[in-house]
């Protein structure tokens, strides 16, 4: 499976943090007051994950959680040669409970994190999401969110959109992890899109399926998206992360 991807991710114009982080198949990125660009491209021959992970708890503390879910996460799963749900699952929640720990050793009791990604593999592949992080497959020309928002506005309307119901940490007892595997979840042509709310909060779905669809390296896409989601006054920390898969080998 041939793979070009890349990565940006920005404090912002109003945060002084980034508490956004990204895994890019073996790479972690974000977190930290600079901006962060990074790129993927070779033929992948095992499982490879890629991941937006945005922190929560204040400051020195979402940083600190989203950073450590995208570490955890490449440390565990790097070595697995065939990923599913029930392993994701229980590694995505094994992560949690690690999590609350370091959250109690450092005093920061409500730190947490979103989690979503994306995984490449042969045969199955797979998406997952905890959170309002949010994770798009372009196909045909057409953009289509595969994740759905773990918020409150989902489930009421007109809600506050920061409110969100699920994540890892938090100081929550358990974490719910949305995933779905299947053969068709990935194919050739394939445009994968993952974000954190920073970005998707300020830049509607029809302008990203625009942009996505412009030419461009997969991080000069990234970066043009990030940079519009702060053009339209976006009041949090962005990260955008675009994975492309190749025709032929």
């Amino acid at each position: 499976m041939n793979i070009s991807a890349g990565a940006y991710s920005s404090k912002g114009s109003v945060r002084p943090l980034n508490e956004d982080s990204f895994l890019l198949g073996e790479e972690t990125g974000g977190t930290g007051v600079d901006d962060t660009l990074a790129s993927f491209n070779g033929n992948v021959m095992k499982s490879t994950v890629f991941a937006v992970a945005d922190g929560m708890g204040g400051h020195s503390a979402g940083d600190k959680a989203s950073q450590f879910v995208v570490q955890q996460l490449l440390r565990r799963i790097q070595n697995i040669p065939g990923i599913n749900s029930a392993v994701l699952e229980e590694t995505i929640k094994s992560i949690h409970a690690d999590l609350l720990k370091e959250a109690a050793r450092i005093n920061a009791p409500n730190m947490g994190s979103t989690l979503t990604g994306l995984v490449l593999q042969n045969g199955n592949c797979g998406f997952f999401n905890a959170g309002d992080s949010r994770v798009y497959r372009l196909r045909n020309g057409f953009l289509q969110q595969l994740s759905r928002d773990d918020s409150l506005s989902a489930i009421v309307p007109g809600a506050a959109k920061n409110i969100i119901t699920n994540a890892l940490g938090a100081g929550l007892p358990t974490v719910t992890v949305e995933s779905r595997f299947s053969a068709n979840i990935a194919v050739p042509g394939d445009i994968f899109f993952l974000c954190s709310d920073g970005v998707h909060g300020a830049v509607y779905d029809e302008v990203l399926e625009k942009m996505l669809l412009e030419s461009g390296t997969p991080e000069e896409i990234t970066y043009r998206i990030v940079k519009q989601a702060i053009a339209n006054n976006s009041d949090d920390n962005c990260t955008a992360l675009v994975v492309k898969l190749m025709d032929g080998e």
